[in-house]
């Protein structure tokens, strides 16, 4: 092979190596989250709803928490060993505090949070159960 031959071949190399679409890195996790809410007083059980989200790897355990909209925050949080606990905060049109925790094993997750404040205007006082499992693997959005 010719020193040209050469330079060309480790030219295509470096491209086919970082020119990957994203799509083919496939570096993140693919989790089906299914949530559960309970309400006191509601006449008949909320049927649990399943989806799939996609969370970039390394990215903090607040990405496991099941939330409404960029208006809701996490405030306070310690992890110990597998258990994360957390304080969450929601402003807006519907106010609202969640205390909750998370269980992590490997490739699943499950947790509670206890939801208190106004929806609409009326008091709200609401359990959501929720849990994942890895599915897969995806590519997460940029930030």
């Amino acid at each position: 092979m010719s020193p040209m031959q050469i330079c060309l071949a480790a030219f295509i190399a470096a491209f086919v190596a970082v020119g990957q679409p994203a799509a083919a890195q496939e570096k993140d996790e693919l989790w089906e989250v299914t949530t559960k809410m309970e309400m006191p007083g509601m006449p008949m059980a909320m049927p649990p709803q399943t989806s799939r989200t996609c969370i970039a790897k390394g990215s903090k355990e607040d990405s496991f928490i099941p939330r409404k909209g960029g208006e809701c925050k996490t405030v306070e949080s310690n992890r110990s060993g597998g258990k994360y606990t957390f304080k969450m905060v929601c402003e807006g049109r519907n106010k609202m505090v969640g205390i909750g925790e998370v269980n992590f094993a490997e490739g699943s997750y499950d947790g509670r949070m206890q939801l208190t404040g106004t929806m609409d205007g009326q008091p709200l006082n609401m359990t959501q159960a929720y849990s994942g499992k890895r599915v897969g693997a995806c590519t997460a959005p940029p930030k």
